[in-house]
């Protein structure tokens, strides 16, 4: 096989319930659904600016839990039917048909059918890459998450297109993803750009953020992430809680985490070594963290990864 084929964990989750929802439009019955699969971007992605990381379709209904996992990636969500909630640092923003949501899932967040509609059916995709949080900053995403642009443009084709890709991982999934996502944010941008600039201080907080992203191993303080945003420890706080909704070391702890999620399901490693390179040097504290952020262990982890995996098989 190549070695710059991109090497797919094509994980796929079914869950289906009773048929209990009904579309207004078409009174045809509704199954619960929710279908993900990840993609390990291979090397050749390193040269794209965009990397898919995973994607989705999900149908659920007023009853079941909203969705708040914390993740280090974009996210774009599209409304095929019916009605969704968005809340971001406690603002709240109804998704309806044919819109887009753009979320920055490393932010406080929850999302989930309006409780007082049938059902919610969108399709999703989870993706990374060079200057995303910039441009999602000067675009005024966080603030106001919606946009009407797939109203106006038939966008569910490229969503299906990135989605295809992604389950038949063919040989160029990676620079096909890429290039259906940078379709899709330059409609997004061309909606939303007024050509402002950010502002020196966040600036350089997005700075101090893409530079702990890639050493995570490191062992950051508060003292050292201000004195790399130059900013005081005060105005750190303050920037932190506008920008991402928390504090700068409990952001860090959720960072760290994502990303030993991804080492457990996508490498062998062992679980003391993925801890050091995200930052535990003691393995303790990292399964402490880890449980209670994730709800189980980094091995029970891994356990229903590759089981999940296997069962996609």
């Amino acid at each position: 096989m190549d070695a710059n084929r991109a090497h797919m964990d094509k994980t796929l989750i079914l869950g289906y319930g009773q048929a209990t929802m009904v579309d207004e439009a078409t009174a045809a019955e509704i199954r619960a659904l929710d279908e993900v699969f990840f993609q390990t971007p291979g090397r050749l992605s390193r040269a794209l600016p965009y990397s898919l990381l995973a994607a989705g379709r999900r149908i659920c209904g007023p009853t079941e839990a909203p969705i708040a996992q914390r993740f280090n990636q974009h996210t774009l969500i599209l409304t095929l039917s019916g009605k969704g909630v968005l809340d971001v640092n406690g603002q709240s923003n109804l998704l309806q048909q044919g819109t887009i949501a753009w979320l920055d899932s490393s932010m406080l967040y929850s999302h989930g059918c309006e409780p007082h509609h049938s059902h919610w059916s969108y399709l999703w995709l989870g993706f990374v890459g060079h200057g995303l949080d910039t441009l999602f900053d000067n675009l005024g995403v966080g603030g106001n998450p919606v946009f009407a642009t797939a109203t106006q443009h038939d966008l569910q084709p490229l969503f299906e297109d990135i989605l295809k890709e992604v389950e038949t991982s063919g040989f160029l999934a990676d620079s096909r993803c890429f290039a259906l996502l940078a379709q899709l944010i330059s409609t997004l941008v061309s909606e939303r750009a007024d050509g402002g600039d950010l502002s020196g201080a966040v600036q350089r907080l997005q700075r101090v953020l893409e530079t702990v992203r890639t050493d995570l191993s490191h062992p950051w303080s508060v003292a050292e992430l201000a004195a790399a945003a130059n900013l005081s420890q005060a105005q750190l706080f303050r920037r932190f809680r506008q920008r991402m909704g928390t504090t700068p070391l409990d952001w860090l702890r959720h960072e760290r985490v994502n990303a030993a999620k991804r080492l457990l399901v996508v490498t062998e490693e062992q679980i003391g070594r993925i801890a050091a390179r995200c930052g535990y040097p003691d393995p303790f504290h990292f399964a402490r963290d880890f449980k209670r952020l994730a709800g189980v262990t980094p091995s029970e982890f891994r356990r229903q990864g590759r089981s999940a995996a296997l069962a996609s098989r």
